[in-house]
């Protein structure tokens, strides 16, 4: 038995409360780079306020809270990453400082504020207070206006793909196939993992026009330039180019269903009678069945920061056959593709 005191109830539900000064103060460190800073080894808090420009006593105070975090570790006098600190660095595999930055950003973090009315009317944050729609892209519309917002934006989508994209080509089946297309790839970090997998291969990236310089960089980093391109185009308003496969991760919980049925039904008309369709995305776990608790908050909280900044919903297995169905495809199979994912391989009925 332990000696550990019990947590009364109302500090659990307090510290709750409080869980919101935890991502800022990531997003701090992440914004200023104390993980860099710290790279090469332990320094004392006025060590690091010098290589950051910043205040000295306020980043002593910040660095006192990453260490409470486990981020950082305290040494005689001195400040440490720890292992899980190295992932706020930028040159690490694995590196999550572009997420930090984004989730602690000013757009994530001001469509938060606004929970209560989401709740309220069902609308994202945009659109819950009373303003009228004024694109289907607006979300994206407002963080993509800033420059660097969007490239924060991309990297960070480009950092949470990597890890997972091996698992998801395996998954998505490209043997047989000759073209591919990444919709709504961003840089087109999966895209690069298919095209490595599987030199027979050529592809594009189908996305937003900022997207191409990210794109075409990331392409010439994975030596695979040669055979990949970037295509601009608004999913809403353009077809993605036809293709043997089309590759659709993290998209469609973006979206409500009539948006999701009109995203698919473009993607059915590029891939017209032979091609195929994938849909990648975490799937939530049907109304009592049994899941990992880590599992349970990241559906749960991910489900609210999809109704939040975009109007969108994590959805079960069956919810997405169902949306291909109404989108005239069939799935083929549906097949685990990774820790998170599943792909839904879908036809033309």
């Amino acid at each position: 038995m332990s000696d550990t005191p019990a947590i009364p109830l109302e500090h659990q539900i307090g510290r709750h409360m409080m869980s919101l000064w935890v991502p800022q103060a990531l997003h701090a460190a992440a914004e200023l780079g104390v993980a860099d800073a710290l790279a090469e080894g332990p320094l004392a808090a006025a060590e690091v306020a010098s290589r950051l420009g910043t205040h000295a006593g306020a980043t002593a105070r910040l660095l006192d809270a990453l260490a409470v975090l486990g981020v950082l570790e305290r040494g005689a006098g001195t400040f440490a990453l720890s292992e899980l600190g190295r992932y706020l660095r930028d040159d690490v595999e694995g590196s999550r400082r572009a997420w930090a930055r984004l989730m602690g950003g000013e757009h994530v973090w001001r469509a938060w504020g606004r929970l209560t009315e989401c709740v309220r009317t069902g609308e994202a944050a945009w659109t819950a207070t009373g303003g009228d729609r004024t694109s289907e892209t607006e979300t994206f519309d407002a963080l993509f206006a800033d420059p660097e917002a969007a490239a924060v934006f991309h990297r960070a989508m480009a950092d949470g793909t990597r890890g997972a994209a091996p698992a998801i080509v395996d998954a998505a089946d490209l043997r047989e196939a000759r073209s591919v297309v990444d919709v709504g790839g961003g840089h087109g970090e999966l895209l690069a993992a298919a095209l490595t997998a599987h030199p027979q291969l050529r592809g594009q990236v189908f996305d937003l026009a900022h997207a191409e310089a990210g794109a075409k960089a990331l392409f010439a980093a994975r030596g695979v330039e040669a055979r990949a391109s970037f295509v601009a185009g608004d999913l809403f308003a353009t077809d993605p180019p036809a293709a043997d496969v089309l590759l659709l991760k993290s998209v469609i919980h973006d979206w409500d269903d009539a948006r999701s049925v009109a995203i698919l039904r473009r993607c059915a008309a590029a891939i017209g009678e032979r091609g195929k369709l994938v849909v990648v995305e975490p799937t939530a776990p049907e109304p009592g069945g049994a899941v990992p608790a880590s599992f349970a908050w990241i559906v749960a909280f991910s489900d609210l920061n999809m109704l939040v900044n975009t109007g969108g919903r994590e959805r079960t297995a069956a919810e997405y056959t169902r949306l291909l169905e109404q989108a005239g495809l069939r799935v083929r199979a549906v097949r685990e593709a990774g820790a998170f994912y599943s792909g839904f391989e879908a036809t033309r009925a």
